[in-house]
């Protein structure tokens, strides 16, 4: 890894224009040539959209941290009990049995992605997704805190740190990134164990070592994310990037440079095009990309470019806009169009996806019965009488104990002669999202069997007054 000399965008470590290496569409900026790290310091920016931005952030990361502790129908509003096989989500409860549903969710989140990167290029990328969220929110302020801003961090790196003052700003940032992973890594545990078991185990786990594992694990990887790897997650990790190519087109909002006006590029306020090539939007990128050279893999939609490059023009009386969301039609005719076939072709799926979603949510039953395969052979005789032996498993699928009964269905081999049901405990109870074996005999004089013949046990809930017919087979030599 390189250090902070190896910047090479708009500013030196005196504040002067360098002539080093410039962000290009051919190679990474953030990999020197030789391989190695070039860290970006990334320098602030205020404006219209960062207020935005901030503002989501921070709404998010309260819900973040704030909805394992919320309660719902006496459960947590989001809850992934694992070892239970269960989990709460809105007040709704899910088992091991209920999983399938996730396919639902999990198609209807990556269309959803699709419909809003055609419509507005990656704006989930720089509104909403974790890794920005947290470092652009959390993170990247606090350096700025304790280590000045970009002119100031290049001036302490390139005479070597900063002496005492600058190993002590290092350490405490670092230590603030530590406190900060490692109380994120307990809020991310908290959708796993239930807050207030959590609140009894931190900080020392007694006995919990598997919580404490993956406690440590997380502020291990959120720490080394954010104080290190950084941007690197986004070009190297995440495949969104290389996706965009795939679903955005020439009417989709990204964030892009207006050409026609910015051109030709000239220091001046008074020749050449409105760009003066300050280089400020490439300072402010979080990723070392120049949005002047069109839409790349690297931009996450930040917006960082259009409130800097708009703080210029601004200063030196030109309108707003040079950099902004447009269209790559809008940049090139003044026209966009926002709605297009492919919009009402996701916004079709989206609508099925999530109309089979509440039918089978809402649909979902109670209590699940399935007939186990008992061991050893399907069936016995003994004095002329076949004997069946079926084992029942019975899932109470709620939050609260129920009360079964088993019985034969029915008019269950109505037609055969002496037929014989015992069940040895036909009435029993089950706790919350509990399960049970139950154990059946069915016996039928061999004068009476013919050939095997279906039939049905029937479970009712006493508590609901629900009931199921569970189909099984009489089963004979």
């Amino acid at each position: 890894m390189s250090d902070e000399s190896h910047e090479t965008t708009a500013d030196n470590a005196d504040g002067q224009r360098s002539h080093k290496r410039k962000p290009d569409l051919d190679t990474v900026y953030t990999i020197n040539p030789d391989g190695s790290r070039n860290v970006l310091q990334v320098a602030d920016v205020r404006g219209r959209w960062t207020v935005r931005k901030y503002f989501f952030y921070y709404f998010l990361i309260a819900v973040y941290v704030a909805a394992p502790w919320i309660t719902v129908g006496g459960h947590p509003m989001v809850l992934v009990d694992i070892p239970a096989r269960a989990a709460y989500l809105m007040g709704a409860t899910f088992t091991n049995q209920d999983f399938h549903l996730f396919f639902f969710v999990l198609i209807g989140a990556g269309i959803g992605l699709f419909v809003a990167t055609s419509l507005f290029g990656r704006v989930w990328c720089g509104f909403a997704c974790p890794q920005t969220v947290f470092m652009e929110g959390v993170f990247r302020p606090i350096e700025r805190l304790l280590e000045g801003d970009r002119i100031a961090r290049l001036k302490r790196s390139k005479h070597g740190g900063g002496g005492a003052g600058g190993a002590l700003r290092k350490a405490a940032k670092h230590a603030a990134y530590i406190f900060l992973s490692w109380n994120f890594a307990v809020a991310f545990m908290c959708y796993f164990i239930p807050t207030r078991t959590m609140a009894t185990l931190v900080p020392f786990f007694g006995g919990h070592v598997t919580a404490l594992a993956w406690c440590l694990f997380w502020t291990a990887l959120l720490y080394f994310d954010y104080s290190w790897f950084r941007e690197q997650t986004c070009l190297i990790i995440c495949p969104y990037g290389r996706l965009q190519a795939t679903l955005v087109d020439y009417d989709t909002i990204i964030i892009g440079y207006d050409k026609k006006r910015g051109e030709p590029r000239h220091h001046g306020v008074d020749t050449g095009g409105d760009c003066i090539d300050c280089r400020r939007c490439v300072d402010v990128c979080p990723t070392g990309i120049d949005i002047r050279n069109g839409l790349q893999m690297e931009c996450i939609g930040c917006t960082n470019c259009i409130d800097a490059c708009d703080e210029i023009m601004d200063k030196i009386a030109k309108p707003r806009g040079l950099v902004r969301f447009d269209s790559s039609r809008g940049f090139e005719t003044g026209k966009s169009r926002l709605l297009r076939p492919r919009f009402f072709l996701y916004g079709a799926i989206i609508a099925v996806l999530a109309t089979l979603f509440v039918m089978r949510a809402t649909s979902r039953e109670e209590f699940q019965v399935t007939v186990m395969r008992s061991q050893g052979l399907p069936f016995t005789i003994e004095n002329g009488t076949i004997r069946n032996l079926y084992t029942l498993h019975l899932q109470n699928k709620t939050d609260r104990t129920r009360v079964f009964k088993v019985t034969p269905a029915t008019g269950a081999l109505a037609d055969h002669v002496g037929v014989e049901y015992i069940i040895p405990q036909d009435r029993f109870e089950i706790p919350a999202l509990g399960d049970r074996r139950l154990a059946a005999f069915v016996s039928m004089p061999m004068t009476s069997f013919v050939e095997s013949q279906p039939f049905a046990f029937t479970i009712t809930d006493s508590t609901g007054g629900i009931s199921q017919d569970i189909k099984v087979t009489f089963l004979g030599p």
